[in-house]
């Protein structure tokens, strides 16, 4: 018998030392603000540990400097892990000039390497307010597991040669001059062919208050074969296991619950309720075991209407021993409606649920999950999160995170550094993903 000549991806190793007053005030106040955001960390007498989905890592505050090294499986995750710690790094030691310079793998990377630059190759209008634009590029196979949406990169009007974003010594981007600086939005990739080196992406013509387009809007409507633009993904997480699923959106999340209905297995169930304009804006998707309900507003605005919370109130909850998930891509007013029925209805059943929720430039988009029962780390009873372990990211006021011998400790700290607040300017990811180049975490 031959021997199988596989072996696990050799790990890449990034190391920086930061000189910084009060490193140990400012590595714990970096270790808190992780485990605000329900990643791993795992604290020592000396520093801790974070985990992420490709990698780790290790903080190390020493008298006047903190040692970070970072570890990861491939080199997009190598690119993300020093940007959030360099990022953070940089947003803690307030008022301080660092000198962060990383030595070892991708030191001396000239791009992101979860970068493309795309060409159009075609323009589709699928009903009168959607529009699919096919990207082409290269080396996209990356791009088709995990995450289910991108960074577009959008160069000003009238640049032909764009020019992007690279990597700096600190492993943060440097931005072309604001005259070529590229605008950045996020989308839903609604298919991909790594093959044939292409990516769809869906875009609603929408125009704001004022008859103005926003920026991709704008972009879509102007665009032709042979424009530019730039990508980066993949980001978010993939679609978790389940055996039921709700699925809540106007247009603007159209394609990435047609994504979900794709991804979810056939023995799944569960009902979406997709808000539209009017029949002519209803697209061809299924899914055996998930309903697809469409809702019209007929002629009314986008978050003017009650048609979504009306339809999630009228949801029969499946039998308690379920495993549920729920998705939201809603404007702000109606996911707030739709998530406190949510956790209402849970808490009613008894169910453990943990939501989040993010703003975007068209609303809320947000998730809610089962999760398991807490053991050591269980909140106290009272305390304001209770029952359902809430996340800061969703608004609430607390989280909690396992100390040096198991013991629960709370934070009250958030991205925009103010208790109980959600960041308006983005999500936890973009708080985490400040600079732009994060895949799955």
């Amino acid at each position: 018998m031959t021997a199988s000549t596989d072996h696990p991806p050799k790990a890449l190793i990034a190391e920086v030392r930061v000189l910084l007053a009060d490193a140990a005030a400012v590595s714990r106040q970096l270790l808190d603000h992780m485990a605000e955001h329900e990643f791993p960390v795992e604290l020592t007498e000396d520093g801790g540990t974070i985990g992420f989905l490709t990698g780790a890592a290790i903080v190390r505050p020493e008298r006047d400097a903190v040692g970070i090294r970072v570890t990861a499986v491939h080199e997009a995750g190598l690119a993300y892990i020093k940007s959030v710690m360099a990022s953070h790094l940089i947003e803690f030691a307030t008022g301080q000039h660092l000198q962060i310079e990383w030595t070892g793998d991708g030191a001396d990377a000239t791009v992101f390497p979860n970068f493309r630059e795309m060409t159009v190759t075609r323009v589709l209008d699928l009903s009168p307010k959607m529009r699919r634009i096919s990207l082409s590029g290269q080396n996209l196979e990356s791009f088709a597991t995990g995450g289910l949406h991108i960074k577009l990169f959008v160069p000003p009007a009238g640049v032909t040669e764009p020019e992007w974003p690279v990597p700096g010594k600190d492993g943060l981007a440097i931005w072309p001059p604001d005259d070529k600086r590229p605008s950045v939005r996020t989308y839903t990739i609604r298919n991909i062919d790594a093959a044939a080196g292409t990516i769809e992406v869906d875009f609603v013509i929408h125009a704001d208050e004022d008859g103005s387009h926003g920026v991709g809007a704008g972009w879509a409507m102007g665009a032709k074969a042979g424009d530019l633009v730039g990508v980066r993904g993949p980001i978010g997480r993939p679609v978790p296991n389940a055996d039921w699923y709700l699925l809540v959106g106007d247009e603007t999340a159209l394609p990435a619950i047609a994504r979900h209905l794709e991804a979810v297995p056939g023995s799944a169930r569960g009902i979406a309720l997709i808000e539209i304009d009017s029949e002519s804006d209803q697209q061809n998707i299924a899914h055996p075991g998930i309903e697809v309900r469409w809702l019209y507003r007929n002629g009314a605005e986008p978050g003017t209407t009650t048609l979504l919370i009306d339809a999630v109130r009228a949801v029969e909850m499946p039998p308690q021993d379920t495993a549920v998930y729920a998705f939201a891509g809603v404007e702000e007013a109606a996911f707030t409606a739709i998530r406190h029925h949510w956790l209402l209805a849970s808490r009613e059943s008894r169910r453990r649920v943990k939501p989040w929720g993010r703003s975007g430039p068209h609303g809320h988009v947000g998730q809610i999950s089962r999760v398991p029962a807490p053991k050591s780390t269980a909140a106290p009873r009272g305390s304001r999160i209770g029952w359902a372990g809430w996340r800061v990211a969703a608004g609430l006021p607390h989280a909690w995170r396992t100390g040096p011998r198991g013991q629960p400790v709370r934070h009250h700290r958030n991205c925009a550094g103010r208790p109980g607040r959600l960041r308006r300017q983005g999500s936890v990811h973009r708080c985490l993903m400040r600079t732009g180049w994060a895949p799955p975490s």
